[in-house]
């Protein structure tokens, strides 16, 4: 089988540039990169990535002079749908996130929580579930998303050789981002099929029906950015994300979690508004192009766009992780 020809035209972009060309990713802001102290609270480091709108944020044990991973976003899931069962106020909510937040235990690291304390529980234990794999400035893009795609992470931090500190992270969207503005969109005109681009797959989703705080648990079990809501008859109605979290934390359990999800989402969306915040269509059919897929990524700033047959009904997706593999896999 020969070459995809819109794979080629994105390896070559990724292999002819450097990290140091392409600017921040999602977990960076205006002040550069936000970082936090292994010594934080999860609670604290919750608010700080909901304060700075980013999804994740590089975690730095002062002790050991390293970084010791991530502290996501999704770390949080479990505990906002805890809380906001269980609140009945706003005060009351933050006392039940603190507790929720406190009684995480993750993996391998049950044994270790055990007997840690509320007051002691900081976020080193969780970050160590998302790893730190960082190159340096002068790695061609097309190394890092091979970094990306072998460790299986969200984001790579670039790291000033001489300090060792953190000074940029380029995550997986900012990659399609610079991909959709770099690569011709004549070179990316083949259709998914014709690519080789693989999107039949299982899709996880949740029905239209499902109260809120199920689908936000799925979103937990599963450790996904997203997942598709359907109707009675499976045909994609919408999807929910990992930032419908961070508007969830916010409402302070306001809005109950027994509200079926879409009336839950439109709810909480119009009552705690986000600058910047759209929540545009997610889904393509299966004679779309690379280019277009590449282009709904970049511009939604979606994490997955879910690929649909006649019926409107979910049949595959296509995540910024399959692009990134895609672009290299040629």
């Amino acid at each position: 089988m020969p070459a995809s020809k819109a794979a080629t035209a994105l390896s070559t972009v990724l292999s002819s540039t450097t990290a140091a060309n392409l600017k921040a990713g999602s977990t960076t802001t205006d002040h550069g990169v936000i970082e936090l102290s292994s010594k934080t609270k999860p609670i604290d480091a919750a608010k700080a990535l909901w304060k700075h709108n980013i999804l994740g944020a590089p975690v730095w044990d002062d002790d050991e002079k390293k970084y010791i991973g991530f502290f996501d976003q999704r770390d949080t899931v479990s505990s906002v749908v805890a809380a906001s069962k269980e609140a009945e106020s706003a005060d009351d909510f933050t006392t039940k996130m603190v507790k929720a937040l406190s009684e995480l235990k993750i993996g391998d690291e049950k044994e270790k929580l055990v007997d840690v304390s509320s007051d002691d529980m900081t976020i080193s234990y969780l970050a160590a579930r998302n790893p730190f794999v960082s190159v340096s400035e002068s790695c061609t893009l097309a190394d890092l998303c091979a970094a990306l795609v072998e460790k299986h992470c969200h984001r790579v931090p670039i790291v000033d050789k001489e300090s060792g500190k953190c000074i940029n992270i380029i995550s997986q969207s900012a990659l399609v981002k610079y991909l959709a503005k770099n690569v011709p969109r004549e070179d990316l005109a083949e259709t998914l099929d014709e690519a080789g681009l693989s999107y039949k797959k299982d899709v996880v989703s949740i029905v239209d029906t499902a109260e809120a705080s199920e689908a936000f648990t799925l979103l937990d079990d599963k450790r996904l950015s997203g997942i598709a809501v359907v109707d009675e008859d499976g045909m994609l109605v919408g999807n929910t994300s990992a930032r419908d979290i961070k508007i969830a934390a916010l409402d302070e359990g306001k809005i109950p979690m027994d509200t079926d999800i879409l009336s839950y989402l439109a709810k909480v969306r119009q009552a705690t508004p986000q600058r910047k915040e759209k929540y545009p269509s997610c889904h393509v059919h299966t004679d779309t192009t690379v280019a277009h897929v590449i282009g709904i990524l970049a511009k939604t700033g979606y994490h997955r766009v879910f690929v649909v047959n006649a019926e409107q009904v979910p049949v595959g997706v296509i995540s910024v992780a399959d692009i990134v593999k895609f672009a290299i896999s040629k």
